[in-house]
């Protein structure tokens, strides 16, 4: 936004809003902010205020735009102070890229300050106390903080350059003629405020008729009577105040501020939705082309390694021709070429970690393998060679694509989406079946007497509680309990007291009559095995041993 733009935008926007509600306050993005303004007698009026990096643009429309679901901080802050305020001026300083909007409430008048400044560009809230309330675009590392609770400060202005919307036609040309007649355009861009590069370049035009036509072009400013607004599409768009040379660029002509300024926000969404799509492709080839050439070295590097099957063939069968020659933990040996019969002998690097047998497999290896090798690098060479050329030719085509849907078309064309692998089929979850009922007994810190009491319990015992080497008990002949005298600590010495504490347990848990004598049978578990296809409990021994006890 120009300062004549400002000056234009201004004057149409007193005619619009003044005396109007705020009904409405939203944020379309992070970076726009849309007020709504109701009045009776007039047409319901949007203004938009987009703060684009380089270009900030404000304007009126009656389209509202879609808003953010949910509001950002400096929307809600809007919400709270300026809820159906009355919009009372709409003010802006000559050469100047500010709009102060001066807003009435219960609570005292509040200002809305758009700075338009490229490099800076801010909506300010100001309170009735002159500080600031909120800002769109806090900044506390340039020379002019925007901070809450601050009081408010316009932007500085360079104090040792006078503005060229002050000067009058003799001082302003006396000036120039003071500093020897320099080009027209530049001084004045370089020594005056308030100035920008389409009203010096527009100025310098006139020649030495320059200074009175600033006279007359100010007072059409002031006056309004500027609405002739050309927009050329780019890209990037620009907008014109000046007759302009369009060149091969056909522009759409506007008679209003707001209408010209509402469609370059639309192209110039349009225009950075692109350089996005466009600046994305371009970084994915650039890594594409990085990528397939570090692929490429390394094939190289391949190549010269398979080139070199029939050097390792030669030294191999050299090796294995004269191996009794070789001793042990030589980095190289020199022999007589004896495979070739050439005159000179051969110097051959060696391993010396290992035996000269194993380094001559290794020389026969690595031929086997470089012979493979070489056909399939100089395929993958091709490929890499053939993908290389597709991408630069890519990237020199860039340029010349202007609409999203064909660079899009473009980046699926040079980097396909993977197929989506079939998903894993889920495992079936197991269920989880009961631990059995058993009973357990510590015999001291190293041994635990375990014993079943069903069929599970017993399948359980000995099949999934016992290790390979503790001790299994079962009286024989009768039915009854698995026993397993389980050890605590690997290698705890079986003594046998304990081998006929396991024992008795085993008696008293059988079919036995109390009293009677029985046979107990015991050997280590890994001794003892399922009878395929019986009920649980139902097992087979070898190595058994076996004692009597009373049950």
């Amino acid at each position: 936004m120009t300062p004549v733009l400002i000056k234009l935008l201004a004057k149409e926007l007193r005619e619009l809003l003044p005396g109007s509600r705020l009904s409405h306050i939203s944020q379309s993005s992070n970076e726009v902010v849309e007020l709504s303004f109701y009045h009776p007698d007039r047409a319901h009026q949007n203004l938009t205020i987009a703060l684009l990096t380089l270009k900030p643009l404000i304007f009126a429309s009656p389209e509202k735009r879609a808003a953010l679901a949910k509001p950002p901080n400096f929307c809600r802050s809007l919400r709270k102070q300026l809820e159906y305020a009355q919009l009372t001026a709409v003010e802006a300083e000559p050469g100047e890229r500010l709009i102060r909007f001066s807003l009435k409430t219960p609570e005292g008048q509040y200002q809305l300050i758009f700075e338009g400044i490229p490099k800076y560009p801010n909506l300010i809230l100001v309170g009735p106390d002159n500080l600031i309330i909120s800002a769109l675009r806090y900044k506390n590392e340039v020379e002019r903080p925007v901070l809450p609770q601050a009081p408010y400060d316009p932007p500085p202005k360079p104090t040792e350059k006078p503005s060229l919307w002050d000067m009058e036609e003799s001082s302003l040309k006396k000036l120039w003629e003071a500093a020897g007649r320099p080009a027209l355009g530049p001084w004045l861009k370089t020594e005056f405020r308030g100035t920008d590069p389409e009203l010096s370049s527009y100025l310098e035009s006139f020649g030495e008729s320059a200074f009175s036509e600033w006279g007359h072009t100010q007072r059409e400013i002031v006056e309004g009577h500027l609405n002739h607004f050309t927009l050329t599409p780019g890209p990037p768009p620009a907008l014109y105040i000046f007759p302009h040379p369009l060149g091969d660029k056909p522009g759409e002509i506007f008679l209003s501020p707001s209408r010209a300024l509402e469609a370059l926000f639309r192209l110039e969404a349009h225009y950075r939705e692109i350089s996005a799509v466009k600046t994305k492709l371009e970084s994915e080839i650039t890594r594409a082309i990085k990528h397939e050439k570090r692929i490429l070295d390394k094939l190289k590097k391949d190549r010269t390694e398979a080139e070199r099957s029939d050097q390792y063939q030669w030294w191999g069968e050299l090796v294995m021709a004269q191996l009794h020659k070789i001793k042990l933990h030589l980095k190289e040996i020199t022999l007589e070429d004896v495979v070739r019969g050439g005159p000179d002998p051969v110097v051959i690097p060696l391993d010396p970690e290992i035996p000269p047998l194993q380094n001559a497999q290794r020389f026969f290896k690595k031929a086997q393998k470089g012979s493979r090798g070489l056909v399939l690098v100089e395929n993958r060479e091709k490929e890499i060679k053939d993908r290389l050329e597709q991408l630069k030719s890519a990237q020199r085509s860039l340029p010349a694509l202007r609409e999203a849907p064909e660079i899009r078309k473009a980046f699926l064309e040079l980097f396909p989406k993977k197929k989506e692998a079939a998903p894993k089929p889920k495992k079936a979850k197991e269920e989880k079946v009961p631990t059995p009922n058993i009973l357990r007994t510590k015999l001291g810190k190293q041994f635990e007497l375990c014993v079943g009491t069903s069929a599970a319990a017993n399948d359980y015992v000995t099949f999934q509680l016992a290790q390979p080497e503790d001790l299994w008990f079962h009286v024989r002949d009768l039915p009854g309990a698995h026993v397993v005298l389980r050890r605590l600590q690997r290698d705890a010495p079986v003594t046998d007291e304990l081998i006929l504490q396991a024992a008795k347990e085993a008696a008293s848990h059988s079919k036995a009559g109390a009293g009677e004598k029985v046979t107990v049978s015991y050997t280590e578990k890994k001794n003892v095995k399922k009878i395929p296809g019986a009920p649980p409990g139902m097992v087979t021994m070898t190595k058994e041993k076996s004692l009597m006890v009373e049950a």
